[in-house]
């Protein structure tokens, strides 16, 4: 089994991140909408005229603004769904529902989306959850931005596998759409990863090793409970601000701008993060 199905299928893996929480979401969803100007649509109507061009075709929106260009990417609707892909409990697509934007949650793994639902009730008119694989997703030219958060990217071994994320993000974007894409600096990683660290929790003693292997961050995961012990692991690929600029130009997108933490700092080669926003190209 893949490492991502057997770690978000248990659920050690919310309590072990439980402290990323409502403030940090906050936090990215503010930089979001700083970046890109979007906002979600106040009026009476937005629901409606929403949920009627859902469906609208890829010509239909390109041919809103017919100066459109690779540099210059076509408008968008302000009345246009998002995705909070990769969605996790949900945390990111709550906040955006807060703020009045619909939302699509899509993630793998059914015991995170439990989780989610278990709290939608508060904003079901706003948001839904889908079981969706993020290499094949089940929508065309429906959202106005696609947001990735939280280095949801690079799982697979596969480079082709984790470059057609980008081209389904393309695909499931409006022309003009964005997408944020919250990742690692794997530039400078190897100067602040902490190979290991030691927790006592309700759970029990939590051991997480870390290594750079073979292009790679992994992190070894044991809870040590009652002379027990269970593993996990956690492995991503490490993309460069200068691999994924290279991806998204192969998927049909330009990438806008790059900041290297949610307080907007520009990106250097010591931020901490690598968070890239990218327009589809009509």
């Amino acid at each position: 089994m893949s490492w991502y199905k057997h770690w978000f299928a248990d659920e050690l893996y919310m309590e072990l991140y439980a402290h990323r929480g409502a403030e940090e979401a906050r936090q990215a969803v503010d930089l979001f909408e700083q970046v890109t100007g979007l906002r979600a649509a106040q009026d009476a109507s937005a629901d409606q005229d929403a949920s009627a061009d859902q469906d609208a075709s890829a010509d239909q929106d390109a041919s809103a603004d017919q100066s459109a260009t690779a540099d210059r990417p076509p408008a968008i609707g302000t009345n246009a769904p998002l995705l909070d892909l990769a969605c996790g409990t949900g945390r990111h697509a709550f906040e955006l529902a807060r703020r009045g934007y619909r939302v699509a949650a899509a993630d793998l793994s059914p015991t995170l989306l439990a989780a989610a639902a278990r709290r939608t009730q508060r904003d079901a008119s706003r948001l839904f959850l889908v079981r969706a694989d993020m290499r094949r997703l089940p929508f065309h030219n429906t959202f106005a931005a696609v947001l990735q958060l939280f280095t949801a990217f690079g799982y697979f071994r596969d480079d082709a596998a984790n470059e057609a994320v980008l081209a389904a993000v393309r695909d499931a974007l409006r022309p003009g759409g964005w997408h944020m894409l919250d990742f690692l600096n794997a530039e400078g990683l190897p100067r602040t990863l902490t190979p290991r660290s030691e927790q006592d929790t309700p759970q029990g003693r939590i051991i997480q090793d870390r290594r750079i292997r073979d292009g790679r961050v992994e992190k070894r995961i044991r809870v040590q409970r009652d002379g027990t012990e269970r593993e996990f692991t956690e492995s991503v690929r490490l993309y460069t601000h200068t691999d994924l600029v290279a991806m998204y130009h192969r998927t049909g997108f330009s990438v806008v701008d790059t900041r290297g933490n949610y307080d907007g700092a520009p990106f250097t080669p010591d931020a901490p993060r690598c968070i890239l926003f990218a327009r589809r190209r009509a």
